[in-house]
């Protein structure tokens, strides 16, 4: 699981700095869907630290769902490091 983690930031790191910035719309709320399910269903499966870290980002991910739907604005670019850090 460890290696999992590292991975991840790895990914999450090279991806922030080739990703673009585009706008929140339906697809990115589908897609920040898909990944908060992706991030449950690993938390289900981690234990110890691990599980809280993926709890956290599922959280924020559930945050910006809930800002997205209620018609609120979330920045684009946050909206693109959210699935780049899943993916």
């Amino acid at each position: 699981m460890k290696t999992f983690v590292r991975s991840l930031v790895l990914g999450c790191a090279v991806l922030s700095v080739v990703g673009n910035a585009g706008a929140a719309d339906t697809r990115d709320v589908a897609s920040l869907e898909d990944s908060r399910n992706q991030l449950a269903w690993e938390a289900n499966n981690a234990r110890g630290v691990d599980k809280l870290q993926l709890k956290e980002e599922e959280q924020r991910l559930q945050d910006m769902i809930d800002t997205l739907n209620g018609g609120g604005r979330v920045d684009p670019s946050e909206v693109d490091r959210a699935l780049n850090r899943t993916r």
